[in-house]
């Protein structure tokens, strides 16, 4: 549910005049949400420790991750979510960025986070 709210807010925020960019301005790229989770790894899930690994990467102008183009921008500390999280890169999908009303190529860093499924329903 929080995507589709996220999405309409995102979606009714264009609408506005004075939320525009300005001429030239870039908006960065968005990454669209999808069902597919990235694997947790599970050596990392039976010791119950939680990460985040920051991404570097670079969506060409369609919202296509160049390829190549990752990186690990700050790691978690556990070479099993950085892994984890380089491996799940190639299948995460963008909203290309936008020079005006024109799609662009640009870099972006994505935070992939590693939660375990009690903390989430503990943050609730």
């Amino acid at each position: 549910m929080r995507p589709l709210v996220l999405f309409i807010a995102l979606v009714a925020g264009f609408g506005c005049h004075r939320d525009r960019p300005k001429e030239g301005e870039i908006t960065p790229a968005v990454r669209i949400a999808s069902k597919t989770e990235i694997p947790y790894p599970p050596e990392l899930f039976a010791k119950r420790i939680e990460g985040q690994v920051l991404l570097y990467l670079f969506v060409d102008s369609t919202g296509a991750i160049v390829n190549d183009s990752t990186r690990i921008a700050k790691s978690s500390g556990q070479a099993a979510f950085d892994a984890a999280a380089l491996e799940a890169a190639p299948h995460l999908r963008f909203t290309p960025a936008h020079r005006g009303a024109v799609p662009v190529a640009a870099p972006i860093q994505v935070p992939i986070i590693f939660t375990l499924p009690d903390s989430v329903s503990k943050a609730k």
